[in-house]
């Protein structure tokens, strides 16, 4: 006997008789899915799609609080975290050290007694000549006064030395000397001895015996004094030239 599914009206099932097994066995309904059930999941799925939707548009335009046209947007501070310190500026106006004669950068130096300007104004820098007694156009020593920015004071100290003492025979240079500075405002100082023998135009030889002292500044600006007398008179006229330099070094 056939079942039938469908909408017409059939005959009431009929009624169950005590310790009978209860009706024949019928096709069982499929489970429905609840309403409520599929519109959650459909609002689900909306939600999910605006999410990714908007979650594209920020990555693209970089949106969020600042999502604002360009004309709109406050820009971000320049300089606030990397500004670079004010480069500082030299101070080479004449100070209560500054006495005697000004080589330039705010150097001076005071000339010992006796020392006189030497008569070649040609020389660069400031030269002070030590003139021999009674005998004209001959020279004891002498303290010269140069300055650079091409060298530092290690290159300027050999470079001078190098010059001094081409025109000499039997050159002796002792070993450099890194100087310990001697003012808060010289950045590095080096020193070189020699002695030689220098030949006068008329074959005269004279023996003689020097330092060149440089001196760098924090603007790397070098300033050296290169300083000379013959051997003969060295020991008794050197605390001479100690003294200029001495008087060089109190004015940075």
């Amino acid at each position: 006997m056939s079942q039938q599914y469908g909408t017409q009206p059939g005959p009431p099932p009929a009624p169950a008789t005590p310790g009978a097994w209860g009706p024949g066995p019928t096709r069982p309904n499929r489970p429905q899915k609840s309403n409520r059930t599929a519109w959650i999941l459909m609002a689900g799925a909306i939600v999910a799609a605006l999410l990714v939707a908007t979650g594209v548009v920020l990555l693209v335009t970089g949106g969020g609080k600042d999502d604002k046209p360009a004309s709109q947007q406050t820009p971000n501070p320049v300089g606030t975290l990397y500004t670079p310190s004010p480069t500082p500026t030299p101070n080479d106006s004449k100070g209560a050290n500054d006495v005697g004669v000004e080589v330039g950068w705010g150097v001076w130096f005071t000339p010992a007694k006796g020392w006189l300007p030497d008569w070649d104004k040609s020389k660069a820098g400031k030269n002070y000549i030590l003139q021999q007694f009674n005998a004209r156009g001959l020279i004891d020593g002498y303290y010269w006064v140069r300055q650079t920015e091409l060298y530092d004071a290690k290159g300027f100290a050999e470079h001078l030395v190098d010059v001094e003492s081409n025109g000499m025979q039997g050159v002796r240079i002792g070993k450099g000397v890194v100087c310990k500075s001697p003012s808060k405002n010289i950045k590095a100082c080096y020193a070189l001895s020699y002695t030689g023998v220098w030949v006068a135009k008329n074959g005269r030889k004279i023996a003689m015996q020097g330092f060149v002292t440089a001196y760098q500044d924090q603007f790397d600006r070098v300033t050296a004094t290169d300083a000379a007398l013959e051997t003969r008179v060295y020991k008794r006229r050197v605390n001479e030239l100690i003294y200029m330099n001495n008087t060089l070094v109190k004015s940075f």
